[in-house]
């Protein structure tokens, strides 16, 4: 590939699925007697499903060897990098969109704000003149409040909060049924998506180490401010139940994790009351650890590796098992996600009657507005 100052090149380095690295891009920006300089892109995601989520831009600078030939590519003499939101940055700065001094605000294509932009240019309406007022006057959360009161723009918020959540469950129902998949996928996945687990819970603790000696996957915080910890295993678990004599039982696995959600309960019980003290008073959180409970997320029916066993049979075993215990309940990837699903559907259902409620209000009485005196544009 040529330009006006001789060759460019450029090279691709292969990634490392091991280490989420889909792989780098480099090209040479200098090639003098005394330097030599060139960019890297690098992007880092799931292998699985291909979703980029960090990107990084680096520049380094080598000396000539000082043995004449060549450069010193062991030690760059200078480097630096920017990553995600700081390249958007640089790309527009170099792009000269920047055509004025003051300050500026990054709008992701297909977000409200971003749609909200598209239309206005559509319509005429100078898209920079009216952000840079709503960010002077901070009207942003107004405007899209006033959307959201209408039914129109109301339906279509919880339209696309429920497809983006939908997405959530696709891509950890993938990740669920793909064999081999570990705990770390799973837990980095889920995230912040507390809602996956049901509408009682308010969010995650900042903290996961909320205990001596322990850390907690998935601490929820309920609405009554107490706890609720989620002890995450892989889905890939073949041994999840395995016959006994004449009946089915629960495997070793099963077992030792409820164990161990057993002991963290423990902990909470003893040393709650000193640290609901501790966090309130040098963090500023309040949190109710008296009696907390907990679930452990195992298996998948999928991968069940035993012989004429079927998914009701699995059911029945883990309902079983679950009937003896208390505050602990063992639930099935399968489970947690197919119940997110029917959550998601019953929201959209919600969502469908209020829109055809508030249509049929309207079309009722067509003399309800006076369009004369109140005209729709």
């Amino acid at each position: 590939m040529e330009n006006e100052e001789g060759g460019l090149n450029v090279w691709h380095v292969p990634g490392d699925e091991a280490t989420g690295k889909f792989g780098t891009v480099g090209i040479e920006l200098k090639k003098g007697p005394r330097a030599y300089k060139a960019a890297y892109l690098a992007r880092y995601g799931d292998p699985i499903t291909g979703e980029i989520k960090k990107q990084e831009l680096r520049f380094r600078t080598y000396n000539s060897s000082p043995w004449g030939r060549g450069y010193d590519f062991d030690d760059a003499a200078s480097s630096w990098y920017c990553e995600n939101g700081e390249i958007l940055r640089l790309t527009a700065f170099l792009n000269e969109h920047f055509t004025e001094p003051g300050s500026y605000r990054i709008v992701k294509d297909g977000s409200l704000v971003g749609g909200i932009l598209s239309i206005l240019e559509a319509a005429g309406v100078d898209a920079a003149e009216l952000g840079r007022a709503l960010a002077e006057h901070g009207d942003v959360g107004a405007v899209v409040s006033g959307l959201a009161s209408t039914p129109a723009g109301l339906a279509a918020t919880e339209a696309a909060v429920i497809a983006q959540r939908r997405q959530v469950v696709a891509h950890l129902k993938q990740l669920a049924e793909t064999p081999g998949t570990n705990e770390t996928k799973m837990q980095a996945s889920i995230g912040e998506n507390y809602w996956l687990f049901g509408g009682k819970y308010t969010g995650v603790a900042s903290r996961r180490d909320m205990t001596y000696l322990d850390q907690h996957d998935i601490p929820l915080i309920c609405s009554d401010g107490s706890f609720h910890i989620v002890e995450l295993k892989g889905p890939h678990i073949p041994r999840l139940v395995r016959r006994h004599r004449n009946h089915w039982i629960v495997g070793n696995e099963v077992h030792e994790a409820v164990g161990q959600a057993q002991n963290y309960l423990r902990a909470l019980d003893e040393q709650g009351l000193n640290l609901q003290a501790t966090y309130e008073n040098e963090l500023g959180v309040r949190y109710d650890m008296r009696r907390a409970k907990a679930t452990v997320l195992i298996g998948h029916p999928d991968h069940v590796n035993a012989p004429m066993v079927n998914r009701k049979s699995i059911e029945q075993t883990i309902r079983t098992y679950n009937s003896h215990l208390t505050r602990v309940d063992v639930l099935t990837y399968a489970d947690l996600l197919e119940s997110a699903e029917r959550a998601l559907t019953f929201e959209e259902g919600i969502a469908e009657d209020r829109l055809s409620v508030e249509d049929s209000d309207l079309t009722e009485d067509p003399n309800l507005f006076d369009f004369e005196e109140h005209p729709p544009f």
